[in-house]
């Protein structure tokens, strides 16, 4: 692949490195917290790694899990969770997407919109600060209502990230991203990070969570932020418009024109948010700001609220009471208060009043109820809010977690049944539940007990995430990796590169080691393992690397015969390679394209085997008559080599007479019955059923294959 420069550049990666861990989206990088100190331990060996698997085309990504937390009106919003390797080359791409498109976006930049403002090239934050940005949001709507624009529309997207269409993004992005081989590489990642559970590719959405997301998407707003829309003022952040005019109909106006440019885009507006109303005060205006901006916000001198007292008349006010429930009417407030308030009885009543009615609140509302540890009543409150029913399983993670530090003793047996009851009731079944399940029973429980209940759990980020909790580094772990050693060195062979490199980590603390502690034999040791080993000093050589071929037949088609593929292909091996790259390349794409490298592809394996079997050579020379090798189409029907691959040359055959009548390799046919007529388009349906007979019949002459090389 031809990538540019500016992208498979050593300096790149480690920004991007550096970018991930100081990103904004905290919430997010806690399931990425304790992994980031492995990988950067071998920070230089891990990205040259990486780096030639990316520039080899030998670098794959790997199918997300999401989680999901749930909004104020009940809604789910998916988090994806990638790889810790896919995130970075996610940011890498992302980081050259953005030098493109900087000079663009500083022509809206603080003027017209405010989300996702990029921080600099060589920045190690991606964003400006989030703070920055949302207090000149709010500054720009107070300047417009102070001009006398009262009359207001919202104007909100339905599941924005979700419905990005991918082939409209790229040719958004192929305005300034000049390389198409950049933009493969993204839309490949893409296609795989948004696949639906039954294995399909949606075609669009990107990944929520992950910070690079949010600039693919103000790529797209662009065209919002393109249209000139005076005397009405628009302001954006993200995808919330504001529109603030000083007669109706201008506002009407302007809003019907971002209508038909959201169409244009395939984006859906948000009907039921969507209204003109015409506004007395500021406040009515101002979209809520978050918690963290509250200490700058509140106050018309914006001065910090930090007095006991003060704090409580500020949560007391941003609460009210709507029949027999109490509510919260300021958000804002609410979150500041809450988050800094001492341990107050009257406070916990309140708070469990709303437990279960605002999820949304949940991780402000049990890290509030933490201040009662060992605390019945703190306990009785978080128990009623867990029988509670739906329990989504972000908010109930938030209270199981809360629950263990309040349980006193004699309510273990309760909480475990109401837990239990918990993940059987669970909709979601999404690893945040099975994390602070296991985390709850696993602290009460021997080191012995705790590591019997990470090895049930099958996902490797969920054993990842209990292995940090309850042995890790941090201080609360209540348990030192030298309690789990046998677990420790069995992951570090294991195939989930994240979780065996952090292993390898927990065990390094307890170096030098006992033997009991010693690491497996390299040879069966995790490749990241490896790399880590090497930066540490504790390995000599460079590991070798499985090839490309070797994990397109292994991994992919499942064939797990082993071949030693440079003796096997020689002068040709790198040719063959490239060849199985574009053929990967082309695996969802134009079925025509597709069958043709499939069939070339076959050529210069079945050539090769040819010329190396001692039972084929003499007949392959003699078919070939002088020429450096004979006609396929000729060769694959030749007695010699169907005898030598019994079950696998009809295929062959099939594939090349399918390849030879496709449109795109002649205008007629040139042989066979059908001699003379136009060639056809290859439809998808018959290369999906061509591609289901490849494992037998490559499997067929591996086998044969490795019988004449060893």
């Amino acid at each position: 692949m031809a990538l540019p420069r500016s992208f498979a550049s050593y300096n790149n990666f480690e920004l991007a490195f550096a970018r991930l861990v100081r990103g904004g989206n905290k919430e997010y990088k806690n399931f990425y917290r304790h992994l980031f100190p492995s990988y950067h331990l071998a920070l230089g060996e891990n990205l040259r790694d990486l780096l030639g698997d990316i520039k080899s085309g030998a670098y794959e990504p790997n199918r997300v899990s999401h989680v999901f937390q749930p909004k104020q009106t009940g809604i789910l919003r998916p988090l994806s969770l990638l790889t810790l390797t896919d995130l970075l080359v996610y940011q890498a791409i992302v980081n050259t997407v953005g030098a493109a498109f900087e000079e663009e976006q500083k022509k809206y930049a603080f003027r017209k919109s405010f989300g996702a403002i990029l921080a600099g090239k060589s920045s190690e934050f991606f964003y400006r600060s989030w703070k920055t940005s949302y207090l000149a949001y709010n500054s720009r709507i107070r300047k417009g209502f102070k001009d006398g624009n009262r009359w207001i529309a919202d104007f909100d997207l339905v599941s924005f990230y979700e419905l990005i269409d991918h082939g409209l993004l790229r040719s958004c992005l192929a305005r300034k991203v000049r390389s198409s081989d950049l933009l493969n590489l993204l839309f490949h990642c893409l296609r795989t990070w948004t696949t639906d559970a039954g294995g399909s590719h949606l075609a669009h959405g990107v990944p929520q969570g992950p910070e690079p997301s949010a600039f693919l998407a103000e790529c797209l707003l662009f065209h919002f932020d393109a249209k000139e829309l005076a005397p009405v003022v628009y302001v954006r952040y993200v995808d919330d418009v504001k529109l603030m005019g000083q007669d109706e109909s201008a506002v009407r106006r302007a809003l019907l024109r971002l209508d038909l440019s959201a169409k244009e885009l395939g984006l859906v507006p948000q009907a039921q948010k969507i209204e003109v109303r015409k506004v007395r005060k500021l406040k009515e205006v101002l979209k809520t700001v978050p918690s963290g901006l509250a200490s700058t916000a509140i106050g018309s001198r914006r001065q910090e609220v930090t007095k006991q007292k003060d704090l409580l008349t500020l949560f007391r006010t941003s609460l009210i009471k709507r029949g027999r429930f109490l509510v919260v009417d300021d958000i804002t407030k609410f979150r500041f208060a809450l988050s800094r308030l001492s341990a107050r009885r009257d406070v916990l009543y309140r708070v469990g009043q709303l437990l279960g009615r605002r999820p949304d609140c949940s991780w402000h509302l049990a890290n509030y109820v933490k201040k009662f540890p060992r605390d019945e009543r703190a306990a009785t409150v978080l128990l009623q809010a867990l029988r509670a029913d739906p329990v989504y399983d972000a908010a109930a993670s938030n209270y199981i977690d809360a629950l263990s530090e309040c349980a006193v003793d004699r309510q273990l047996k309760e909480c475990r049944n109401t837990i239990r009851g918990l993940k059987k009731r669970s909709m979601e079944q999404s690893l945040l539940l099975q994390v602070s399940s296991a985390d709850f029973v696993g602290r009460r429980s021997t080191p012995d007990e705790a590591v019997k209940i990470i090895r049930a759990h099958r996902d490797p980020r969920v054993r990842g995430i209990l292995l940090s909790r309850l042995f890790g580094s941090d201080p609360p772990a209540p348990f030192v990796p030298s309690q789990a050693l046998n677990l420790l060195r069995d992951e570090t062979r294991g195939e989930d590169p994240d979780l065996a490199r952090y292993c390898a980590h927990l065990l390094l603390t307890s170096w030098p080691w006992p033997r009991t502690a010693a690491l497996p034999h390299s040879r069966n040791l995790n490749h990241a393992v490896k790399l880590l080993l090497l930066a540490m000093g504790l390995r000599q050589r460079t590991p070798s690397k499985r090839r490309i071929l070797e994990v397109f037949f292994q991994d992919k088609i499942q064939i797990h015969v082993r071949i030693p593929w440079r003796k096997a292909l020689r002068s040709e091996f790198k040719q063959v390679e490239s060849r199985c790259i574009r053929l990967q390349q082309l695996w969802v794409g134009e079925p025509g394209a597709k069958v043709q490298m499939l069939d070339t592809f076959n050529e210069l394996l079945v050539q090769n085997f040819s010329r190396g079997n001692p039972g084929l050579s003499s007949a392959y020379t003699a078919a070939a008559g002088g020429k450096p090798h004979p006609d396929w189409g000729a060769w694959i029907r030749d007695g010699n080599l169907i005898r030598a691959l019994p079950k696998g040359s009809s295929w062959f055959v099939e594939v090349h007479d399918t390849r030879v009548a496709s449109d795109l390799s002649h205008a007629k046919q040139r042989a066979g019955k059908s001699r003379g007529r136009p060639t056809r388009r290859i439809e998808h349906k018959e290369v999906d059923r061509l591609i289901k007979g490849a494992q037998k019949a490559w499997a067929e002459l591996i086998s044969q294959w490795v019988k004449f090389l060893s």
